[in-house]
């Protein structure tokens, strides 16, 4: 109530803003009827003189009002012009309308711009992405899909090449070197995953500089921005190579999984006629109707969707008298009558948190002649086990340890089959989560309905729907580069977003991308009539009264569009209608290539088009003639969807600048949000007016009770997005450091100096761990450095037969170590002469291509391995909660010590491979890899799940970590760890600890001399 008064007195803060940009807009137009008397080149001139005044010292804030002038007085001198996009010949119409040049502004200040469906957006971003590109920076324009990043940038490029500013548009398919062109343009245009995918090629892949694409990330425009970070937010992009062996069982125990759920079916319509028949007996004692109650439970854990069942709780009392059920059995007060209850199922499974568990009686149907099929052993126990076992040689306990981890291997991988298959028996269905097309398993877009080819389920659940489809079973892949949409954006200097529906989600934009929203006005009212939903029994009901209102608007010739929210709705809507002999169109995920032709004659005379939910999003729907004097475009929604972002998206396809339209939801108590999350007042309403069936209820209130329940669903699925990027910041904060040392050995014109810093940091740390180490028992001082401990070390890196009289250099008469710094400069020198003289008869080129590729192979290969063991991880993670532990609390923990064990490995293997490798086992090297990597979106974090965090995604956290000493000219920040405590045996040399800041050998001299150090004053050292 405050709130509400507050906004009243003072307005929001959206409103302020657009009332501190209104004198900006009238400064626009001003200078833009100036500008209306230069000529072509006149005008075209200014892009130069913008450039030159930005170059000497002026801001993008001091010309956006002149550069925003000229795009407008461009498109104004475009009008009349016959253009061509994509194919099709059109005749530019378009001069930016003042709350356009306002969105323009919005954009230009980093905001998300809401501007309603027809309001022109493709227009807006033209002008703060001229503005920035006036930078020399690569600017860039992100939509959702191939089709309209080629359209958009036809489209607009008329105006930036009018301008003299190139225009780019990335494809899907197209080639590197393409690619690097689109990406040298001033703008660019493409989809989100083009611009992720190639970010990823080119800091996890590329081996040379010349295969780099991407310019930088300086300021990106999103569109559609709701759906790419928050509809899409869950999942990540990754490449991925196959696995060098299946060992998957998928094949072998589905018919196992597939009897069980016949057999669940036919327990469950069993319970549910004995129930019926008990229920409807009168004079029924207590005890007889608890009993039918808890069969009617017992169906709802093991099949809750069950018809039968949904038919018998249309009865309001037995609803209310099974809910009531439910909480008593799951109270923490009766766990053994929870059990008891699913005791006859042979599987249960819980809609809200996503899950499906074997029972005890599921468990011996599937596994009848092994009890201990479902027991897996303790890894380390056992081994320890077999260490102690005194009998057995260590040949023996070798082949034993070998045969039980074999063992233990086969049984976690059955498990882990059998777990994923019931998942995919259970909560997936077909033609509503995935479509089979061409043999093949293809995921369905919950928030559009578009199928989305090339990404996969990860942690074998997309195998596990192959194999309940009956369709090859695809090979398994593992993660060798990873990112998610959410970090891969936040990692531009500027970011912008537009789109018709983001007000909903405001918090969530400001939260993690730091972005306000501006809700921008339309050029003309809206004058769309929303009506109250009408809200029925069952789902037949529903759909009978769609179809009644789709007939009688369609027999006086408005065109109507019909919302659904899956592909199964789409089609029993679409046999009703054939049924009645209406003409329509379909629009779903099995009938995507037609998208925007069929969207856009949706506006038509009698038009009826049935889409699932915002298919040909992007495409206008424009109405024909004399639709306007029939009411315009009716939308109807078949079904509320989970987020009211998406409703109103749906609504938002009629009465575009000011046309005339209407639109209206059907719900049924049957529906997943009404019988999930919905509230009790409907179900009451319908019991004490005694509504028969047909009979309908329609309120403002009961329209805002169901938005309540919508509101429910948006706060949990934003805390299951805020968890994965809690989880995904600390991977993000590996990744950046290991694409930072990859970055510099790729870019550095000197891979010697990279090398050989990572060389010196190796021996540093070995001198300065040795120094740290009691004395050898050989020493006959026993506070000395240990020096043979040292020359064993070095002779097995280095093959240069290291001797101990030679190590000299910072070290006193005493024996003591007193300068590190000069033992490991003269180290390092013995070692670069040698290197030096090994390459001497090696061109140049030959010779950096070996050193470049000596560090990123190290890299490469044990980032793959540490991809591996994080997802690894990250799944057993949630094991912590039972030890009262908070998982991400414990990730961060043990990732730290993975990460820091992954960079001693990196330092350690560059120096190991220093005299080892040769460009001739690179090269062979690189052919067998060239083979490997194929490129795949996967759905880590499954799209379609309720209130549990996915633990077999990799989803990482974030806060600072503390990271090992980095590359010469790598600086990331870290914090203390807290050091464990060592015994402390005989006299410890302690380690030296500077007093001034450690200069790098390749760093410049302090001297002031201009040479590097190690030619300067560390060479006199």
């Amino acid at each position: 109530m405050l709130t509400a008064i507050l906004k009243a007195v003072f307005g929001t803060k959206s409103k302020r803003d657009l009332k501190r940009m209104a004198p900006l807009v009238r400064k626009i137009n001003a200078i833009e009827v100036e500008y209306q008397k230069l000529t072509d080149e006149e005008l075209r001139a200014k892009t130069d003189e913008f450039k030159a005044r930005l170059a000497n010292g002026e801001t993008l804030d001091d010309i956006m009002c002149e550069a925003f002038a000229a795009v407008k007085n461009a498109c104004r001198r475009l009008v009349g012009r016959e253009i061509e996009v994509c194919g099709q010949k059109m005749v530019w119409d378009m001069v930016p309308f003042d709350v356009q040049i306002l969105g323009g502004i919005a954009l230009h200040r980093g905001n998300i711009a809401e501007m309603a469906t027809g309001e022109g957006k493709t227009l807006v971003a033209t002008m703060p992405l001229y503005l920035n590109a006036l930078t020399g920076k690569n600017c860039q324009l992100v939509t959702v899909n191939d089709y309209l990043a080629l359209r958009d940038s036809s489209w607009m490029g008329n105006i930036y090449n009018f301008l003299g500013i190139s225009c780019g548009c990335l494809q899907n398919q197209q080639p590197p070197h393409v690619r690097r062109e689109q990406y040298a343009c001033d703008i660019t245009y493409g989809t989100n995953s083009e611009f992720g995918f190639d970010y990823l090629r080119d800091m996890g892949m590329a081996n040379e500089a010349a295969q780099l694409v991407q310019r930088d990330h300086y300021y990106a425009i999103i569109d559609e921005i709701d759906s790419i970070l928050i509809d899409e937010a869950r999942t990540p992009l990754i490449i991925s190579g196959p696995v060098p062996m299946s060992t998957h069982q998928f094949d072998v125990l589905q018919p196992l999984v597939s009897d069980l759920y016949n057999k669940q079916n036919m327990l469950c319509s069993r319970l549910v006629r004995e129930a019926r028949a008990a229920l409807s007996q009168e004079n029924l004692s207590g005890d007889e109707r608890e009993n039918a109650l808890i069969k009617l439970l017992q169906v709802k854990f093991g099949m809750p969707t069950h018809k039968q069942l949904l038919h018998v709780l249309e009865d309001g009392a037995i609803l209310k008298e099974l809910e009531k059920l439910e909480t008593r059995v799951r109270s923490d007060s009766n766990r053994g009558l929870l059990q008891e209850v699913q005791g006859d199922l042979y599987f249960s499974m819980d809609e809200k948190t996503h899950e499906a568990d074997l029972t005890d009686k599921g468990r011996k149907a599937i596994s009848p002649n092994d009890l201990n099929a479902f027991i897996v052993p303790d890894l380390l126990s056992e081994l320890a086990a077999i260490d102690r076992d005194e009998t057995l040689t260590e040949a023996e306990k070798s082949a034993k340890r070998e045969a039980f981890q074999s063992e233990f291997a086969a049984k976690s991988e059955r498990l882990h089959d059998l777990s994923q298959l019931l998942k995919a028996y259970c909560l997936f269905e077909k033609d509503v989560n995935y479509v089979v097309q061409d043999n093949k398993v293809l995921i369905v877009d919950e928030h559009t309905g578009r199928i989305m080819p090339g990404r996969r389920f990860s942690d074998g659940l997309h195998q596990a729907l192959e194999a309940k489809e009956r369709v090859p079973i695809e090979q398994e892949t593992q993660t060798m580069a990873t990112i998610t949409i959410q970090n891969y954006f936040r990692m531009y200097e500027k970011l912008a977003g537009m789109t018709g529906t983001a007000e909903t989600e405001a918090n969530e934009f400001h939260q993690i991308y730091k972005l306000d929203v501006i809700v921008v006005p339309t050029n003309r009212p809206c004058i769309r009539k929303d009506e109250n939903d009408s809200i029925f029994k069952t789902k037949r009901e529903k759909y009978n009264a769609i179809l009644k209102d789709v007939i009688a608007r369609h027999e006086k010739g408005q065109p109507v569009l019909l919302g659904t929210i899956s592909v199964e709705d789409s089609e029993i809507l679409s046999r009703m209608l054939k049924m009645r002999n209406i003409p329509h169109n379909v629009l779903n995920a099995k009938n995507h290539q037609r998208e925007a032709e069929i969207v856009a004659r949706a506006g038509q005379v009698g038009a009826v088009t049935v889409a699932t939910n915002m298919a040909g999003r992007g495409t206008d729907i424009k109405l024909g003639p004399g639709v306007a004097e029939l009411g315009g475009l009716h939308v109807i929604g078949s079904s509320r969807h989970d987020s009211r972002r998406i409703d109103r998206q749906l609504r938002g396809r009629c009465s575009r600048q000011g046309d005339p339209g209407s639109s209206k939801f059907y719900v049924s108590l049957e529906d997943n949000l009404m019988r999930l999350f919905g509230s009790d007042r409907i179900v009451k309403i319908f019991e004490r007016f005694g509504l028969e069936e047909g009979d309908e209820l329609q309120h403002p209130w009961l329209t805002k009770s169901i938005e309540t329940a919508q509101r429910r669903v948006e706060q949990q699925h934003f805390a299951i997005r805020k968890r994965t990027l809690d989880f995904d910041d600390v991977m993000n904060k590996q990744r950046e450091i290991i694409y930072g040392l990859r970055k510099q050995a790729l870019l550095s014109e000197d891979p010697h100096d990279v090398l050989f810093g990572t060389i010196e940091q190796v021996v540093e740390n070995e001198i300065q761990m040795i120094a740290a180490k009691p004395a050898s028992e050989t020493s006959d001082k026993s506070n000395a450095f240990d020096k043979k401990a040292l020359v064993n070390y070095l002779n097995t890196t280095f093959p240069l037969s290291f001797k101990e009289e030679e190590l000299t250099a910072g070290i006193g008469a005493d024996g003591r170590l007193h300068s590190a710094d000069e033992l490991t400069l003269q180290i390092v020198d013995r070692i670069e002469a040698a290197y030096k003289e090994r390459n001497a008869d090696l061109p140049e080129e030959q010779v950096k291509y070996l050193e470049r590729h000596t560090v990123l192979e190290a890299i490469d290969r044990l980032w793959q391995e540490h991809l591996y063991a994080m997802d690894g991880l990250r799944s057993s993670m949630s094991l912590r909660v039972y030890a009262q532990k908070d998982p991400l609390v414990e990730y961060k923990q043990e990732a730290y010590k993975i990460f820091k064990t992954l960079m001693d490995q990196i330092y350690h293997d560059v120096a190991n491979n220093l005299f080892r490798v040769t460009v001739t086992r690179l090269a062979t090297l690189e052919e067998i890899l060239a083979t490997l990597p194929q490129e795949l979106i996967h759905q880590t974090f499954g799209q379609f799940d309720g209130g549990s965090i996915t633990v077999t995604s990799p989803e990482f956290g974030q806060g600072t970590i503390t990271l090992p000493p980095p590359l010469p000219g790598m600086t990331p920040e870290a914090v203390p760890q807290e050091a464990a405590e060592e015994e402390e045996r005989g006299v410890t040399q302690m380690p030296v600890h500077r007093t001034t800041p450690k200069i790098g050998r390749n760093d410049l001299c302090p001297c002031g001399s201009g040479k590097k150090y190690k030619k300067c004053c560390g060479k006199e050292q």
